[in-house]
């Protein structure tokens, strides 16, 4: 399945989504996760996306300061002296892709902040400095030079220009409110950092009020919440695959009070727990054999998959009912057989409500075994083969379709869109990387996305979730349907093709 990676200008965005006045119901989008390198502008508050503190000393290598010592929230307590300092990162490559202009950094306590790379300080008063950025010079670093163990230096953030004043309102930046409006659901997998989460006990989960939601925890339900309420969206949410039952109980009850009554909520355990390449798949595989579920180690994995899910599943509705969840298992479209083992197991399919498939297109061109026969290949072949599997998928999905219904259960798409990526040691063919990134920005893949979704909606699928809102393209993939949050809109097909069918 997916192998995964990992702006605003203040142009009001024209044909956005928000102008559907009857978007079907069908549809959702997958949010890139948050990080220091993340294409999409999230915040208001660019520290919110900030890379966790380094540790430096002068002159060495980036990271290799010591130990470094931050309170629970991540705000620095002390530095170690003999030039020590503290360093952050935001805004790192994005080849100049992020606003230009005054910031204003605001914060709290006693030490002396400084600048690299793409800013400067331009005025400084206490607890207030205007920053200018220059996103050609590279990435913002924020060096933090002395902090006061009395009264350290906490609750930094970087207002992003024109937000000064309104910030505390404008919590989520406004054109990425703007942006995912019209959607039905957004599944927040990715928000959770969830194939290779640690995540055990609730008081190991994010919070809202640590120095970065761009920590390897990922966002904060609290945020993902708000998120979802805005979009009045129905949220996805991936439990983490080591969470205990303890965990799921709080998170019920957190869910309780905090999603509004009259939503839906998509509760799904983990994410691809069959795919050996992420944690949780090497989690459910080693759990199932441990338990000897199965002889086989794929089927004893996806037996512990199912076992599990009902487990937290039957969790959750103690504290929520089931009147308000749909409770999602997940399995490979191409295999009956996997769908079946997953359903049937100890009755699996009498405890949920939807089984999600994830039907890409164009998956088969980058493994290994046809990688250089795929590198040969012009972008109209490329885009050829892919029509033809958007159509092969659509038979296969109407199949799939009867089979889940009969068992009176819908037909998800928890991920969906082109998959032409290399695999496997394909990634770093360079020559099927650039043909693949060309076949992603050619105007026929609006085609092609607008035809894959009338097929799905053709064949009686439900919920179609799309893989995924803004990232840069890379040998590990071209994920986004926008690749920087300030593309113009007129050269993003992929774009183009969701307002053309939301409208």
């Amino acid at each position: 399945m997916r192998l995964f990676t990992i702006l605003f200008t203040l142009i009001p965005l024209t044909g956005c989504l928000a102008q559907s006045k009857t978007a079907p119901k069908q549809l959702g989008m997958n949010l890139a996760s948050i990080t220091f390198y993340s294409s999409e502008m999230v915040f208001v508050d660019a520290f919110k996306q900030s890379r966790p503190w380094a540790s430096q000393m002068p002159g060495k290598p980036f990271d290799t300061g010591g130990p470094l010592a931050v309170d629970e929230n991540g705000w620095v307590k002390k530095l170690n002296g003999n030039g020590h300092y503290a360093e952050t990162l935001m805004f790192v490559d994005l080849q100049g892709h992020y606003p230009a202009g005054k910031y204003l950094c605001l914060y709290e306590g006693e030490g002396d902040i400084q600048f690299g790379e793409g800013a400067e300080a331009i005025d400084r008063r206490p607890g207030r400095i205007v920053v200018k950025a220059t996103p050609k010079n590279g990435a913002i670093a924020l060096r933090l030079m002395k902090t006061n163990p009395d009264d350290p230096v906490r609750n930094i953030r970087m207002i992003m220009p024109g937000y000064d004043k309104s910030y505390r309102e404008e919590e989520f930046h406004p054109q990425f409110l703007k942006r995912w409006q019209g959607f039905s659901a957004i599944r927040f997998m990715d928000w959770g950092m969830t194939n290779n989460s640690k995540i055990t006990k609730w008081s190991d989960r994010a919070k809202a009020d640590h120095a970065t939601q761009g920590t390897q925890k990922g966002v904060a339900l609290e945020y993902q919440v708000k998120f979802a309420k805005a979009m009045n969206a129905d949220p996805w949410f991936c439990v983490p695959h080591l969470a205990e039952d303890d965990y799921v109980r709080e998170f019920g009850k957190f869910l309780k009070a905090n999603v509004p009554a009259e939503r839906k909520i998509y509760v799904e355990y983990s994410n691809e727990c069959w795919h050996g390449g992420f944690e949780a798949g090497r989690y459910c595989t080693a759990k199932g054999k441990e338990l000897k579920l199965a002889a086989n180690d794929y089927e004893a994995g996806l037996r512990f998959y199912a076992q599990r899910s009902v487990e937290i599943f039957k969790l959750l509705e103690a504290e929520l009912g089931k009147d308000r969840l749909i409770r999602v298992v997940a399995t490979q479209p191409d295999s009956e057989w996997a769908v079946k083992t997953v359903l049937d197991w100890q009755e699996t399919g009498k405890h949920v409500d939807a089984l999600a498939i994830a039907p890409y297109f164009g998956q088969r061109l980058g493994k290994p075994a046809e990688a250089e026969m795929s590198a040969a290949r012009t972008v109209d072949d490329i885009l050829d083969l892919c029509a033809k599997e958007v159509e092969a998928n659509g038979e296969r999905n109407a199949s799939l379709v009867k089979l889940v219904h009969s068992r009176g259960l819908k037909l998800l798409a928890y991920e969906s869109g082109q998959h032409l990526v290399g695999i496997e040691g394909a990634e770093n063919n360079e020559k099927l990387m650039k043909l693949f990134q060309a076949a992603n920005r050619h105007p026929r893949m609006k085609d092609l996305y607008l035809q894959d979704m009338r097929n799905w909606q053709k064949a009686g699928g439900d919920l179609f979730c799309i893989f995924a809102s803004v990232g840069g393209y890379s040998k590990w993939g071209s994920w986004g349907v926008l690749e920087y949050a300030d593309q113009d809109e007129s050269a993003a097909p992929k774009l183009q093709a969701i307002r053309a069918f939301l409208e």
